[in-house]
């Protein structure tokens, strides 16, 4: 049809938290989308500790 979700909404005469996708489609991307990690940031590396290097002694 070519409407915004509100559009399409609105010429239905559905309420405005209808969902435009059905929940157990919904759920299975968003299961989905959590095993793969999407839209959290990527683990902090640890940090880690130089090695102090022995200098030899100078006279």
């Amino acid at each position: 049809y070519g409407l915004s979700p509100d559009d399409y909404r609105a010429k239905w005469g559905l309420p405005p938290d209808y969902p435009m996708v059905a929940p157990n489609y919904s759920a299975t991307r968003s299961a989905l989308a959590k095993s793969t990690g999407l839209g959290r940031k990527p683990a902090a590396a640890p940090a880690t500790v130089a090695k102090a290097t022995k200098r030899k002694a100078t006279a």
